[in-house]
């Protein structure tokens, strides 16, 4: 049997050509298709008990050992730091500290990051939203920030404080990692309204600041692991 991954949300149409849509699949779910059957641009594939078609452009091939079904919230999120910060072990859950660590002796430095799984109002966060993403991304960028200090973190602190400059309203550690997952490519702040509730919610991410060309200048650099 063929896997397949989706991206993000995708529609699961009646047939390879027809614009209705069975269901609507999560990001991040690997579906079966035991006939691998293509056409017009899609795969047909099965999910909760239906036999249906994707795009191909949101479903990638996956290894024939991955498990069907949605990703956990630990593993989305690691899919999403892979091109960074891939094999840093991640634990996540409700009211768990956003943070990234590194213990050990060079040579044998012990990286891993914890990412809080709370969202808005007390409701669990996707971890695909926007928001998620920023806060996966700026702890990613800490554990590119101690790799291109080679571990030694009082000259990173000062290395980051220069590079950030004033005025700022906490240390240049954390804003740099801010401007790194935004050079990234995650947005600091959003807006989103919800049918349901008839309410906007607007949120932000990060220690506030500006990310100016020099800062994300600066960034890219220690991202492709400069030290400044």
């Amino acid at each position: 049997m063929a896997k397949y991954q989706t991206s993000s949300v995708t529609a699961l149409y009646q047939s390879a050509r027809s614009r209705k849509q069975l269901a609507r699949i999560p990001a991040d779910y690997t579906l079966g298709s035991p006939t691998n059957a293509r056409s017009n641009g899609r795969v047909q594939v099965q999910y909760a008990g239906r036999t249906g078609w994707v795009k191909s452009s949101q479903a990638a091939r996956v290894a024939g050992n991955v498990r069907i079904g949605r990703l956990s919230w630990e593993a989305s999120a690691a899919k999403n730091i892979a091109k960074w910060c891939r094999g840093v072990p991640i634990t996540a859950g409700p009211n768990r500290p956003n943070e990234a660590e590194a213990s050990g002796w060079i040579g044998n430095m012990k990286e891993r990051i914890s990412l809080d799984t709370n969202g808005f109002r007390g409701k669990k966060l996707d971890p695909n939203h926007p928001l998620a993403l920023s806060i996966q991304y700026h702890e990613c960028a800490h554990i590119l920030q101690y790799r291109a200090y080679k571990y030694d973190f009082t000259r990173m602190d000062k290395g980051m404080d220069k590079a950030y400059g004033k005025p700022r309203t906490a240390s240049g550690t954390e804003h740099m990692a801010d401007c790194m997952a935004v050079a990234m490519g995650a947005r600091l702040k959003g807006s989103e309204y919800d049918p349901r509730s008839g309410y906007t919610t607007t949120w932000r991410s990060g220690y506030g600041g500006a990310c100016k060309p020099g800062h994300l200048d600066a960034a890219r650099k220690i991202i492709a692991g400069r030290a400044l």
